[in-house]
C-alpha cells in the first residue's frame, strides 16, 4: 500500500496501520481492515474512539516494530507504545495532581493481528487508557521491551480513591510471550490493569523469561472484575522477589474473582491498609479453581500473598510452594481458606517453617474471623502456623493432616479453634497442636482416600461411604451431603 489520503480502499491500500489511523473519523463505526501480511509501523497508530481494527488472524496478521517515534523513557507514559487508545485522563497530560477527567466510551474492537516486538525493540504492544467500552480479542503480543498491553484509567495520585473507573473492558483469547521486564525496583508485567470496573479478563495465555503475568499498573483498584480461565507460565527465579508472580493485583474493591487459573508460580492479593475496608460479610475477592505446580519444586514463596480483606480461596491445588497460603496485616480479617489441596513432594523448610497456613500479624491490628476449613495438608513441616500478636477468632475444622513433619499447628493467640479434624502418618504420630484455645473431636486413622488419579482431581476423595473422613466434620457453613460435612476438600 501507499500512505496518501486518496487511498484506503481493497484495492488500493494503505501502507500503515499508523497512517490508516489518522484518516478514520471518530464514532462513525468505521473498521479499519488489515490484510494478511507483515507491517513495519515506525509511528504510533492512535485510534479514535469507535473506531475498530480487525486482522485476518493472528497468524496472518503481523504487525512488526523495532520501536516508536516519539518513545518516551516513563515506564508509565504510553508514548512508545504502538497501538494507542487514548483519551485524557487529567486536564494536565501525565500530571495526575491536576483535573481528573472522565472517561470517553470508545466502543471499539481490537482482533485478529499479532504485535512483534523483535526482540524487546518496542516499548509496549497496546496502551488503553481512560476508554470505556473496549474489547480486545485474538491479539498476540511477543518480544516487547516493557509490557504487552496496558488496560488503565490512568495514572494518579497513589492511595487516593479513584475519581472515576473504567468500565466494560473484555480482554479474550490472547497470547503474550516475553513482554514483561525486571527494573531495579519493580518487575513490569504482560498484561497490566488498572482502575477497572466490571472487566471480565479469560482464556489469556502468558509465558515469560522475565517478567510477571498479569499485573496492576500504577496503583491498581478493582471492583467487580473477573480474571478466569488462563494459562500463566514465568520465570522461577527471580533476584529479588525469589520467583515472578504469576497475577498481582493491588487494592481490590467488592465482587472481584480469580479463578479457573493453570500457573506455576504465586498470585499477590494486596491493599493499602486504608483503603478498601470491608465490613463482615463483603467478599472483595474470590480466588476459586487454581491448579498451581511448582516446576522445579524448590520453591520458598507462597502460593497466594493475601494481603487485602474479604479474601475467600477455594477449590484449588498447589503444589511444592515454600507456604501455602500467606496472610499477612493489611488481610487481617473476613478471610475463608477453604475445600483446597496443599501438596508438596518433600518438606520445605523457610522462615516461616515450611507452613501451608501461615498467618503474621507483626504490627498492632486485630486478627480475627480467619476460617480455615476443610483442606488437605499433604507433607508440611508445619501445616498451621499464626505468629504474632492479637490474633483472634480464628477456626481450623474440618481439615486433614497428612505426614506432618513437626507441628499440626503452632499458634499464638485468642479464640482459636482446632476442632473436627483428622491426622494420619506413617509411622503414627501423635497430633502436635499448640495454642489452640478449643480442640474438640479431632482423630487419626488412615482417611479412607482413593490414591489415584491427579492430585487436584480424584486422589483425596473418599474411596466409599465407609471412608473414615465421612460424616466425621462439623457443620461450618459449607454445603455437605449425608448426616454430616465430611472431612478434607472433598465430600463423598
Amino acid at each position: 500500500g501507499v500512505d496518501s489520503p486518496e487511498n484506503g480502499t481493497a484495492a488500493k491500500p494503505f501502507k500503515t496501520l499508523a497512517f490508516a489511523a489518522s484518516q478514520v473519523p471518530a464514532d462513525k463505526g468505521d473498521t479499519i481492515l488489515l490484510a494478511a501480511g507483515t507491517y513495519t509501523e515506525t509511528r504510533a497508530a492512535m485510534i479514535p474512539t469507535g473506531v475498530h481494527v480487525m486482522g485476518t488472524g493472528q497468524d496472518k496478521t503481523i504487525l512488526s516494530s523495532s520501536g516508536i517515534i516519539g518513545t518516551s523513557p516513563n515506564k508509565n507514559w504510553y508514548e512508545g507504545s504502538l497501538i494507542l487508545l487514548v483519551s485524557p485522563h487529567n486536564d494536565v497530560p501525565h500530571d495526575p495532581k491536576t483535573l481528573v477527567l472522565p472517561p470517553k466510551d470508545g466502543n471499539q474492537t481490537l482482533s485478529g493481528f499479532t504485535i512483534d516486538g523483535n526482540n524487546k525493540s518496542l516499548k509496549a504492544g497496546v496502551w488503553v487508557e481512560n476508554r470505556n467500552n473496549v474489547t480486545m480479542h485474538h491479539v498476540s503480543i511477543k518480544n516487547c521491551d516493557q509490557r504487552g498491553a496496558v488496560f488503565a484509567a490512568g495514572e494518579k495520585d497513589w492511595f487516593a480513591y479513584p475519581k472515576f473507573w473504567m468500565q466494560n473492558t473484555k480482554v479474550y483469547n490472547c497470547t503474550f510471550t516475553n513482554c514483561g521486564k525486571d527494573l531495579t525496583d519493580e518487575t513490569l508485567g504482560n498484561l497490566c490493569l488498572a482502575q477497572l470496573d466490571g472487566a471480565d479478563i479469560h482464556d489469556i495465555t502468558i509465558n515469560d523469561n522475565q517478567g510477571y503475568g498479569i499485573k496492576f499498573i500504577f496503583d491498581g483498584y478493582f471492583k467487580n472484575t473477573k480474571i478466569h480461565d488462563c494459562n500463566i507460565t514465568v520465570s522461577e527465579s527471580d533476584s529479588k522477589w525469589g520467583e515472578d508472580i504469576a497475577v498481582e493485583l493491588w487494592n481490590i474493591g467488592p465482587g472481584n474473582e480469580v479463578h479457573d487459573i493453570v500457573c506455576n508460580t504465586w498470585l499477590s492479593i494486596v491493599n493499602h491498609p486504608e483503603m478498601f475496608g470491608t465490613p463482615a460479610g463483603l467478599e472483595q475477592m474470590k480466588v476459586d479453581n487454581i491448579r498451581m505446580i511448582d516446576k522445579d519444586g524448590n520453591s520458598h514463596k507462597e502460593a497466594v500473598e493475601i494481603g487485602a480483606p474479604g479474601v475467600e480461596v477455594y477449590n484449588s491445588y498447589f503444589e511444592n510452594k515454600g507456604i501455602g497460603i500467606a496472610i499477612w496485616d493489611m488481610g487481617r480479617q473476613n478471610i475463608s481458606v477453604h475445600n483446597n489441596v496443599f501438596y508438596n513432594a518433600t518438606e520445605k523448610s523457610n522462615w516461616a517453617s515450611g507452613a501451608a497456613i501461615y498467618i503474621d500479624n507483626s504490627r498492632t491490628w486485630d486478627f480475627g474471623n480467619i476460617r480455615i476449613d476443610n483442606n488437605v495438608f499433604d507433607t508440611h513441616r508445619v501445616a498451621v502456623k499464626l505468629k504474632g500478636n492479637r490474633i483472634r477468632d480464628i477456626k481450623v475444622r474440618n481439615n486433614v493432616f497428612l505426614n506432618t513433619g513437626l507441628a499440626d499447628m503452632e499458634a499464638v493467640g485468642d479464640n482459636i479453634a482446632f476442632d473436627n479434624n483428622l491426622k494420619f502418618a506413617t509411622p503414627d504420630k501423635p497430633w502436635a497442636v499448640t495454642g489452640a484455645t478449643s480442640q474438640n473431636r479431632d482423630i487419626q486413622g488412615n482417611p479412607g482416600f482413593r490414591a489415584t488419579g491427579n492430585r487436584w482431581d480424584t486422589y483425596y476423595k473418599p474411596v466409599s461411604g465407609s471412608s473414615l473422613v465421612v460424616d466425621k466434620g462439623a457443620d461450618v457453613g459449607l454445603p455437605f451431603k449425608g448426616a454430616a460435612p465430611d472431612i478434607g476438600c472433598f465430600e463423598f
